[in-house]
């Protein structure tokens, strides 16, 4: 069973349909006790970071998702919340990754919504203002481009996370999602 976090900021509904259409067993996770208790977890993300991490603290969640340690999954406010620090706020975020989350160039249209390719080739769809920047770029899996190159992707021990949002990116979501089911089992 994938645990689905819900917390202020999110995308539930989306990512919860998606892995009902692919026939993922699911359920939301709100605390300690219940993200322990999932074989995987998906962090979502839509949000700002300073209101995010607020509401992990004041819950008490930091810790259980800093010591969770079977597959879990950041999906691009989810993937940026994994870093030391975050521009947007500024925030101290969660420090699973180490690195810094940095405001996409003023050069460069912001926000950076639809439809990118990744280096894989594949397709995927982007909502986000700023990008990660990983101390090891050994923990990166993927990149985009939007007027820079950015990382789409990073891995750090059973710690993965996406920039992209597969319940957005059909095929492309489905298989990633589905890749990451087969991984919580």
């Amino acid at each position: 069973m994938i645990g689905i976090l819900r917390y202020t900021a999110g995308n539930l509904t989306s990512i919860a349909g998606a892995l009902s259409r692919l026939g993922i067993p699911w359920r939301i996770v709100e605390t300690e006790a219940e993200i322990t208790g999932v074989d995987g977890l998906i962090f979502p993300g839509a949000g700002a970071a300073k209101a995010a991490m607020s509401d992990l603290q004041e819950r008490g969640l930091l810790d259980a998702i800093r010591n969770f340690y079977k597959p879990f999954l950041g999906i691009c406010l989810g993937m940026q919340l994994l870093f030391d620090y975050s521009e947007e706020g500024p925030t101290e975020c969660l420090g699973i990754v180490p690195g810094c989350v940095k405001l996409l160039p003023d050069e460069v249209m912001r926000p950076h919504i639809g439809w990118n390719r990744l280096d894989n080739g594949y397709w995927a769809y982007f909502a986000h203002s700023y990008y990660c920047l990983p101390a090891d770029p050994r923990q990166i899996t993927g990149f985009a481009r939007h007027g820079i190159e950015f990382c789409a992707g990073v891995r750090r021990r059973n710690f993965f996370g996406v920039q992209w949002h597969p319940e957005k990116s059909g095929e492309t979501g489905n298989r990633f999602f589905r890749s990451f089911g087969r991984l919580c089992k």
